[in-house]
């Protein structure tokens, strides 16, 4: 009785709101009605030698979209044609309609609201929703469909599509000032027995209902210290249809606003965060617990069964020419421990970045990502599973490093950048022992290890509006039984001409690949480009843009497999917006 009062008294709020919730001060004025729009063409001619064609030899592409606003609602109007197919779509009629009447905001339609990650968290709805912002509070309210009903599929004799129609409701408000806030949230969804004619005996898709209730808050003490909670409550019964049977329900966690039966589960879930600021020193702790099973039916996928610790602390030194941050964490699952593995991750970041003046910059970093899984075995007298006795250890490693220079007079700018990044991955399986955090005492192989490089340098010639940039790329890769290793240099030139108005641009690539220090590619690219953006005498015309590209891609024969080809792609395109 007392969640039908709520509900009915959320769908007046919602109805109510969207009565005044237009943008009314609008009305008479200049602005009350505004249009905009453009249209797009482009096409792709592409040929091929030597190899099958890789796509159509001539595409064309024509896309427009119209956007009328009448008092801040928005009517758009989008189609795209081309040779392969036509459409249409007037998403006013098939989406979402959202009037706003300054700090009053309405939804209708198919939309979402978001209130947070255990409640309702973007979960598209067909129906109403509002959001009241007067001041310090906030306010948000929505009704409507969920999920629709969906028979089972008797032809393929599946349930992989079959659902039952979900009807949720939930209002969330809250009070900030001054950096100190508290929210609260209810939300509640229902799945209707009655909205299938069919449903096979064995099928595991049952009619659900789920309550959940949420209180969070923040505060902020001595302008330093900033302290964040949220706790939720999820109360999920997996099965409407099952029988009565008082001696086998669990304890009503949710008095009054919530009925279970002999499948229904609560669950907990807890986050909390504690930020400090001092001068040079930033530095969070964020805490994060998530029972085995927790769900909420306002959100199409969680995570639960885990515990996170994750700190990141920032400083900033030498007047904040050297900033050094790290975030770090680990999370481990199987916290009831009903699980026959235990999964345990560790998360690590380190970064630094150093400008020492406007001339250098210096940028590094490392990251870490490792998972051990361990296996408990199963007691058995008479059987022992020897795959119960592996262990499961994966790791990824990514190291980075760059330094850029500009130098040069003004007229001819110059810069040069130098970038290094290094990869290790591999995993290991079997008799294994935890190889601790920070992975000191794993002997786990790694096979795979990949460096990259790359030095680059660019001039900029102030007097004949030129670009030009030069570089040369390298990467050596090692997995089981191959090495590879590539490398290339590429060339770009570019101008701008007719008042900055056209913009040309040429270029040229080559790389060479050995595998096993035998030569297995060779590829030659050329590109040339130009982009056209002309002035109208009046702005209000609107914009035009033109652009005009084609490329020739040559793989030249080896020594070992004669498998040249050549490939040409053109592109033109046509922009016209208003």
């Amino acid at each position: 009785m007392v969640v039908r009062r709520l509900k009915n008294l959320l769908i007046l709020m919602l109805f109510t709101s969207f009565s005044f919730s237009q943008s009314l001060d609008k009305i008479g004025k200049k602005d009350m009605i505004k249009t905009g729009g453009g249209l797009n063409f482009s096409s792709v001619l592409y040929g091929a030698q030597g190899i099958p064609d890789r796509r159509q030899p001539f595409t064309w592409f024509l896309n427009g979209n119209l956007t009328t606003s009448i008092a801040d609602i928005s009517l758009p109007f989008i189609f795209n044609y081309s040779n392969n197919q036509i459409s249409y779509t007037q998403p006013y009629m098939l989406q979402s309609f959202n009037p706003t009447y300054k700090w009053i905001k309405g939804y209708a339609g198919i939309t979402s609201i978001n209130f947070s990650q255990y409640t309702l968290a973007g979960h598209v709805f067909s129906g109403a929703g509002v959001e009241l912002t007067p001041k310090n509070l906030k306010f948000s309210a929505m009704y409507g469909r969920l999920k629709k009903a969906v028979e089972y599929d008797v032809m393929n004799s599946s349930d992989l599509t079959m659902s039952y129609k979900r009807i949720g409701f939930g209002a969330s408000a809250g009070y900030e000032k001054n950096g100190n806030g508290l929210n609260l949230i209810f939300f509640t969804s229902e799945d209707d027995p009655n909205s299938l004619t069919f449903f096979p005996i064995n099928t595991t898709v049952t009619p659900m209902q789920n309550t959940v209730i949420s209180i969070s808050g923040k505060t902020s003490l001595y302008k330093k210290l900033k302290v964040e909670t949220e706790y939720a409550l999820s109360g999920l019964t997996r099965s409407l249809s099952s029988p009565e049977e008082i001696s086998t329900v669990p304890k009503n966690r949710l008095p009054h606003i919530f009925k279970p039966n002999a499948t229904s589960q609560f669950f907990d879930a807890f986050k909390s965060s504690i930020g400090y600021n001092y001068k040079l020193l930033d530095i969070s702790l964020i805490y994060e617990r998530v029972d085995p099973g927790y769900r909420t039916l306002g959100a199409y996928y969680f995570n639960n069964d885990l515990e996170n610790i994750t700190i990141s602390p920032v400083l900033n030194l030498l007047k904040g020419k050297l900033n050094l941050s790290c975030n770090t964490g680990v999370q481990h699952n199987n916290l009831d421990h009903s699980k026959l593995s235990t999964s345990k991750r560790w998360v690590g970041s380190l970064s630094a970045n150093y400008v020492p003046d406007k001339f250098w910059s210096f940028t590094g970093s490392y990251s870490n990502f490792s998972t051990f899984t361990r296996q408990r075995p199963q007691s058995d007298p008479f059987y022992q599973n020897t795959v119960d006795t592996l262990n499961f250890y994966q790791l990824s490693q990514n190291s980075s490093l760059s330094a850029g220079c500009n130098f040069g007079k003004p007229a001819n700018k110059q810069a040069m950048l130098l970038s290094i990044n290094y990869l290790v991955t591999g995993q290991d399986q079997g008799m294994i022992s935890d190889p601790g955090i920070l992975n000191f005492v794993s002997n786990s192989p790694l096979p795979a290890k990949v460096i990259n490089g790359n030095l680059g340098h660019t001039i900029s010639i102030t007097k004949i509006k030129t670009t030009i940039s030069s570089s040369i790329n390298g990467n050596y890769s090692h997995l089981t039984g191959m090495n590879t290793f590539y490398f290339g240099p590429n060339l770009n030139l570019s101008r701008s001409l007719a008042n900055k108005t056209l913009r040309i641009t040429i270029g040229s690539s080559y790389n060479q690949v050995l595998t096993n220090s035998e030569k297995s590619n060779e590829i030659v690219n050329h590109r040339i480009a130009a982009n056209y953006s002309p002035k109208f005498f009046n702005a209000k015309i609107g914009k035009i843009a033109m652009n005009v590209s084609a490329s020739y891609l040559q793989k030249l024969g080896t020594n070992t497999v004669d498998n040249s080809f050549s490939e040409f792609t053109g592109n033109f395109g046509i922009n016209y917006s208003f």
